[in-house]
């Protein structure tokens, strides 16, 4: 679904209105979409799509879990049984952290100045 481009509000508003409406449907559980995905959904830039998501995030229907995206909450005061688990987000960082270690090793072997 793309934006209205007759709509007058800001962009960002649009896509929190559309995802709000989704949600409040249950079309999304748990993780929401990439916000890659998300973005060339809506045919916004990443940030335009970043202020619509901070707007539920303060309404309190979903929340960021950092590098592995955005979840919706449980609609309960105590949102934890739906939060990611802590183990799952360490082992994530922990292969992010592998990934970027031989990214560095692979440029500096290419550009020689292996430890400079």
């Amino acid at each position: 679904m793309s934006l209205d481009p007759n709509d007058s509000r800001p962009k960002s508003v649009q896509v929190a209105d559309v995802l709000r409406q989704e949600i409040t449907e249950g079309k999304h559980k748990g993780r929401l979409p990439a916000t890659r995905d998300l973005a060339k959904r809506f045919g916004i830039a990443g940030q335009t799509l970043s202020n619509g998501l901070r707007v539920l995030v303060e309404e309190g229907l979903i929340y960021s879990s950092g590098n592995l995206g955005y979840f919706v909450t449980n609609g309960d005061d105590d949102a934890s049984d739906t939060k990611v688990d802590v183990h799952a987000e360490i082992k994530a960082l922990h292969s992010e952290i592998q990934t970027l270690t031989q990214r560095v090793a692979a440029l500096e072997e290419r550009s020689g100045s292996v430890g400079a």
